[in-house]
């Protein structure tokens, strides 16, 4: 048998159109690797992507931050309506929920309760799940913006919702991907049961240029609108009809302009009610043992990770109206509470249930779920009460009994 000829391999791959540009592009591709390597920013999750989602807004808004907030919340549109609807009414003007992370009031609240902590930053999304919450403290975590606290909101939605498919869908896992806060076992797991999701993961990992897929697209959009528009290639700023814009709503339902989401103070004067209870009859609909499993541990990894950081852990039920709460199994519920309180307490947090008679009245809800402005200021009183030093202090106690 002939030894193989390497010199004459080469020689005629070196005639071969396919070889060279197979070629080339693995040294552009090695080439993009190093360049972006070499340009890594300060904060991982200070990036640039072609659209903007609620994430985007909430991570980049952190980035810019020129301290490490003290306190962190997390949680669904229970806290971001809860949380916005009293920030307008405290500032008493229309306050964006893209752009404005902060809340002078519930800091305002802290102040009143001696809490150990004075400023505040919310990455709650609307939809957000535990395993969205997980994703979103290894964020903070692996991009070393560690707060001192964490709250979270739970409702039983976050664990029985029958339009909830897989962790990998949501816009905070794919942001969160993109900045170091998804490991390579949550890839691999999130993704095991979509081979063509798994293909796309394992390419974007081989090959830089498609990895950076995103970033390239990104580029030639501001490309093309410094071409469009001299002087103004922001995304931000591009303006078009409103019929236009609801077919881009349908192809990108999370990329929004800085001033598209505001919330506007409570009006007593005009507190109207929705009735949102069919949405929340198609999410109660069905009750998945695999998804609940999955999200508690998720929660669980949540409370874990809180406590070998050392940052301070307070879990709260967040309040219902009767008539969605009446849509909830009684011993779904009860199994949701007792297995949520059970995992904040074995890992040193606090668990506050909100949700008990006497503590909201009907008018402060603006649907079935959400607080309006006034119920959203006594909801981050508690929030501020269950942040105090006395609170924490007591559950400390408890722990060690």
């Amino acid at each position: 048998m002939k030894p193989f000829n390497w010199l004459a391999f080469l020689s005629g791959a070196r005639k071969s159109d396919v070889v060279m540009a197979l070629l080339l592009f693995v040294i552009v591709d090695a080439a993009v690797g190093i360049g972006f390597a070499l340009n890594q920013k300060p904060l991982a999750f200070n990036y640039d992507v072609p659209f903007r989602s609620r994430t985007w807004y909430a991570l980049t808004d952190l980035a810019q931050q020129k301290q490490t907030p003290d306190l962190v919340l997390l949680g669904a549109s229970d806290m971001t309506c809860a949380l916005y609807g009293a920030e307008a009414t405290y500032q008493k003007k229309t306050v964006s929920q893209l752009t404005n992370h902060r809340s002078t009031y519930l800091e305002s609240q802290l102040e009143k309760a001696s809490a150990p902590y004075k400023s505040t930053f919310c990455l709650a999304i609307p939809g957000e799940m535990p395993s969205d919450q997980y994703f979103m403290l290894r964020t903070l975590v692996s991009n070393k913006v560690k707060p001192k606290a964490l709250y979270c909101t739970m409702v039983p939605r976050n664990f029985v919702d029958a339009t909830f498919k897989n962790p990998s869908t949501s816009d905070v896992y794919k942001n969160a991907a993109r900045v170091n806060g998804v490991g390579i076992a949550d890839e691999i797991a999130c993704r095991k049961k979509d081979v063509f999701s798994l293909f796309d993961w394992g390419l974007s990992r081989l090959s830089s240029v498609y990895g950076h897929a995103q970033t390239f697209k990104s580029i030639q959009h501001h490309l093309v609108q410094s071409i469009c528009r001299p002087g103004d290639s922001q995304f931000e700023t591009v303006k078009m009809p409103v019929t236009m814009r609801k077919l881009a709503l349908m192809d990108l339902p999370e990329d929004f302009a800085p001033t598209e989401v505001g919330q506007d103070p409570f009006d007593p004067n005009n507190n109207v009610f929705v009735d949102n209870l069919h949405e929340y009859r198609v999410r109660y609909s069905q009750f998945s043992p695999k998804i609940w499993a999955q999200q508690l541990d998720y929660f669980k990894r949540t409370c874990e990770l809180a406590k070998a950081e050392g940052i301070d852990l307070v879990v709260g039920n967040s309040p219902l109206t009767a008539e969605n709460l009446a849509m909830v199994p009684a011993d779904t519920y009860k199994r949701y509470l007792d297995q949520v309180s059970s995992t904040v307490r074995a890992n040193g947090g606090v668990f506050v249930d909100l949700n008990l008679p006497g503590l909201f009245q009907h008018d402060d809800f603006f649907d079935s779920v959400h607080l309006n402005g006034k119920g959203g200021q006594k909801f981050l009183s508690y929030v501020a009460d269950a942040m105090s030093s006395r609170s924490l202090a007591q559950s400390a106690t408890q722990q060690t009994k």
